[in-house]
């Protein structure tokens, strides 16, 4: 019971905080923190796939509404759903049978920056491929999909080094 209102709670934290006042923040344009993955990325390894699909499409549509933009976050949050057990069993050597939350705490440092670096990167590749919509705009495609891959990295490790001291 306990571990469900948590997850309630956190979900509705990073939406809130996503949708109120990181979605208000540009650094040079480029550069959106994407604050809200990390609810997908600490769902437990053995999350089923469509608990996974169904918690991670509801977060990008919560963020969604909040963001006034329709679908955006939706679509690349399913593809980081889709993309998270291969990402996790790349990262951990553990018995696929067990259950753990992803964490520095459960994986040490590098395998954790491992695992979320090129979850966050595919993330905001998604996110700007769809809002862009054109190929024409490579670079600037590129531009901000490594800016928002930097900073939302930044404050996801910021955030599991918080966690941790307590």
């Amino acid at each position: 019971m306990t571990t469900w209102v948590n997850k309630v709670k956190w979900f509705i934290i990073l939406v809130l905080i996503q949708g109120v006042i990181i979605s208000q923040v540009q650094i040079s344009r480029y550069a959106v923190p994407l604050l809200y993955v990390v609810f997908i990325l600490k769902l437990p390894s053995d999350i089923g796939r469509k608990s996974l699909l169904f918690y991670s499409f509801l977060l990008g549509l919560c963020v969604d509404v909040f963001c006034n933009t329709p679908g955006l976050n939706a679509t690349a949050s399913l593809w980081l759903a889709m993309a998270r057990p291969s990402l996790l069993r790349w990262q951990t050597s553990r018995d696929a049978s067990e259950s753990f939350v992803p964490g520095i705490k459960s994986m040490r440092i590098a395998p954790y920056f491992r695992y979320i670096l090129p979850s966050v990167l595919l993330h905001s590749a998604v996110i700007n491929i769809v809002d862009t919509f054109s190929i024409s705009k490579l670079s600037d495609i590129a531009i901000a999909t490594l800016a928002d891959t930097l900073v939302t990295v930044a404050l996801i490790m910021i955030i599991e080094f918080v966690g941790r001291k307590k």
